[in-house]
């Protein structure tokens, strides 16, 4: 598979015209152990193109922490190849996740935090294997993802494949347009034991210089039941600044009481000339029965090109 990954990366950028593009997160953070200083989160580095009219590609390179040390590592994080049919669309490859992008883009800040499903690992952002989407009315999507399970940065490990199933009506990139969305999403993934499973419920609105998102989500893994509910909202006071606000109730097993965590992020987005955004905000985690909490304070930055 990793052959094939590479073929398709040079292939892609020996025989076809593209574009080169990437974006950049860091932050100065201070919270209430005394912590503070510069952190560099993510650099992404993507070139997408078309080989025909039916066929185009997406590599994405993606650079972060390790997660068994500090070390910056550099991942691919895509090497998918799309090809358009009368039918439908179809991915292959190292293809990304249906489970959270239409979650995220309600959300609408990345670079100041993750989604909530990707936050709380309860899906892999990208993985290896084959995808189907397709139109079927009006605003109507609908997609199908089989994937190894094991996501992008690991090989896979056993006998079991992912099944992931989206269903979104209405529009899917409110970070950016206005309108409404709704939709679910259900994945399954058979193990030696119990099946994991997630189950995704969405919504969101935006206009009038206001968006909305709320999501709420169900896993079962290893016999467990976890679940969150995520509820954000974002105002453009003007056409360069926004006020936001997102909180996160977070359960990590139904059957105790007390074991969850409630998580706040609220401060401001300013959108500076040359791809540039600032966003000075305040984040806290507090634990379920309110006995611990912990205050950080950031200032997020984010550069596209």
């Amino acid at each position: 598979m990793k052959k094939i990954l590479l073929v398709v990366s040079i292939t892609g950028f020996m025989f076809a015209e593209g574009k080169i593009g990437g974006v950049t997160y860091f932050d100065y953070y201070s919270n209430t152990e005394k912590a503070s200083g510069f952190n560099f989160q993510r650099q992404y580095f993507g070139y997408v193109g078309d080989v025909s009219d039916q066929v185009s590609f997406k590599i994405l390179f993606d650079v972060g922490r390790s997660d068994s040390d500090t070390r910056l590592t550099t991942y691919l994080k895509k090497a998918q190849v799309n090809y358009k049919s009368s039918f439908g669309k179809f991915n292959f490859g190292l293809i990304g996740m249906n489970t959270y992008a239409v979650q995220e883009s309600n959300w609408g800040y990345r670079f100041i935090e993750k989604s909530a499903i990707d936050k709380n690992g309860f899906s892999s952002t990208a993985d290896i294997g084959v995808g189907f989407s397709k139109s079927i009315i009006d605003n109507l999507n609908l997609s199908l993802l089989i994937v190894n399970g094991e996501g992008f940065k690991t090989p896979q490990g056993d006998k079991f494949q992912k099944i992931a199933f989206n269903a979104t009506y209405g529009e899917s990139n409110l970070n950016k347009n206005d309108g409404y969305n709704g939709g679910l999403v259900y994945t399954t993934e058979s193990t030696d034991t119990d099946p994991t499973t997630m189950t995704s419920v969405f919504g969101g609105f935006a206009g009038i210089g206001l968006r909305l998102g709320g999501e709420y989500d169900m896993q079962t893994k290893d016999g467990i039941n976890l679940n969150i509910i995520s509820v954000s909202t974002n105002y453009a006071v003007r056409d360069n600044i926004d006020i936001f606000t997102r909180y996160d109730i977070y359960d990590g097993d139904t059957s105790i009481d007390n074991d969850g965590e409630n998580y706040l992020v609220t401060g401001i987005v300013l959108d500076c000339d040359g791809g540039i955004s600032v966003a000075p905000n305040m984040r806290m985690t507090t634990s379920e029965d309110a006995s611990d909490s912990s205050t950080e304070y950031k200032v997020n930055f984010q550069f596209k090109f």
